[in-house]
């Protein structure tokens, strides 16, 4: 894989010198099967929105490398042995409130009742065999063509917005149709990349970018032992795509060994809440000031 040049003029605004004292919420937006191909694609957006950041095309994800196991990690903050999320989706069951393990929403919800917090995804399982089925997560599902506009219109109306995570579709969708590395494929990750570039101009509009903690990542890639599939432990499978920004982001911190687990430790770090010690995710060494 080569590196991309970055291209600043893009059309969002990256980060000013000049920042927020605190981080006030959480994004996540996530690129469902995009792994580490995201080096290959043109992804202007994410290369300004991630000036000043930090990101690494070398991140782990968890075996087996599907999005069940995958989201659920990330949520989560371990493996999928432990969160067995994978599980309630093969069973169509709902994630139950006050688990051992419970999902980001659900410890937001549980330390700060009444904390306004959302979920939108096209792969609509993720609302209930991985999140909790709870009043307080206001939860939508539609293909990404639809769900991004929604997102926008979410943020807008939303100032008091704590946590927020996207997963969008359309990438894994043409790994599965044309090949993980193909150019339909790759054109598909330029695609998330614009759909991303929408969703910042809304934080922006909203006066939410500049003290947001902003996660861009891949639950998983594909190709490794199978052009068309994923699940495996090939390099291929389980290397992804991981950048984030926002007030106190160290842009010179070593994310050497990041797993996508730790993605749960850093948005509850940032959100102000402890991080249990019996987690698998961890907080990078130095990320955080």
């Amino acid at each position: 894989m080569t590196n991309k040049k970055m291209r600043p003029e893009a059309g969002v605004p990256s980060r000013s010198d000049s920042s927020y004292q605190s981080i006030q919420r959480v994004i996540i937006l996530g690129i469902d099967g995009a792994g580490a191909f995201v080096r290959e694609a043109a992804t202007p957006i994410i290369d300004v929105l991630l000036a000043g950041g930090v990101q690494t095309y070398g991140a782990q994800t968890v075996y087996p490398s599907n999005s069940g196991e995958c989201w659920g990690s990330l949520l989560h903050g371990v493996t999928p042995e432990r969160h067995r999320s994978h599980l309630h989706i093969q069973h169509n069951a709902n994630y139950p409130a006050g688990s051992p393990v419970p999902s980001l929403f659900d410890m937001l919800r549980t330390a700060r009742p009444g904390s306004v917090m959302a979920s939108f995804v096209s792969w609509k399982p993720i609302l209930t065999g991985i999140i909790e089925d709870v009043p307080d997560i206001s939860k939508f599902s539609a293909p990404d063509e639809e769900l991004v506009p929604a997102v926008t219109a979410y943020i807008r109306t939303n100032p008091g917005l704590q946590l927020l995570f996207v997963q969008l579709d359309d990438a894994d969708a043409a790994g599965h149709r044309h090949g993980y590395g193909s150019p339909d494929h790759l054109q598909a990750i330029s695609r998330a990349d614009r759909q991303i570039g929408d969703i910042s101009r809304a934080l922006f509009e909203a006066g939410m970018l500049e003290d947001s903690l902003i996660i861009v990542t891949t639950d998983h890639g594909g190709g490794g032992l199978d052009p068309f599939e994923h699940g495996s432990d090939d390099p291929l499978d389980m290397t992804i795509f991981w950048g984030c920004r926002g007030p106190g982001i160290r842009p010179a911190a070593d994310l050497t060994g990041l797993s996508i687990m730790d993605t749960a430790a850093v948005a509850l770090h940032a959100l102000g809440l402890p991080i249990p010690g019996d987690w698998d995710g961890k907080l990078p060494e130095g990320l955080l000031e």
